[in-house]
């Protein structure tokens, strides 16, 4: 009986190994469906707290994108939007240069046409100060 039980272990011993060895060789294959993101979105409103930026793996075949906006909530950004380009390149740039991540998030504002409206409006209306003042 002593050697039955023996054998018995070794047995399920190698089907163990067997079995560790199988999943350790298939973490480097890609299994769909996996990725951490089933939705993406193109764009997000609102203010952002904090990035993360997983690369292409083996168990997702694209570059994941994670914003968490200010009140906790947690979306997915297309990696191939503008947006998420944008994260991107700047998540890349700031692991490289040591920088902090978060400054990727500030977004500028009034950048646009807008502004320039706006600058453009000024400046005439100083002119027209100027003028005004001076010829009285």
């Amino acid at each position: 009986m002593q050697l039955y039980l023996q054998s018995v272990c070794q047995l399920a011993f190698l089907g163990l190994c067997c079995v560790l060895i199988t999943v350790r060789e298939s973490d480097g294959t890609f299994v769909p469906g996996r990725c951490v993101c089933q939705e993406t979105r193109s764009r997000i409103g609102g203010p952002l707290k904090e990035l993360t930026v997983s690369p292409k793996s083996s168990t997702c075949n694209m570059v994941t994108v994670i914003v968490t906006k200010s009140n906790n909530e947690l979306v997915c950004l297309n990696p191939e939007a503008p947006l998420g380009k944008q994260l991107i390149r700047c998540w890349n740039r700031s692991h490289k240069l040591g920088r902090d991540v978060k400054l990727c998030l500030k977004r500028r504002r009034g950048r646009g046409r807008g502004r320039k409206r706006l600058r453009s409006r000024q400046r005439s209306q100083g002119h027209n100060a100027r003028a005004s003042s001076s010829s009285s």
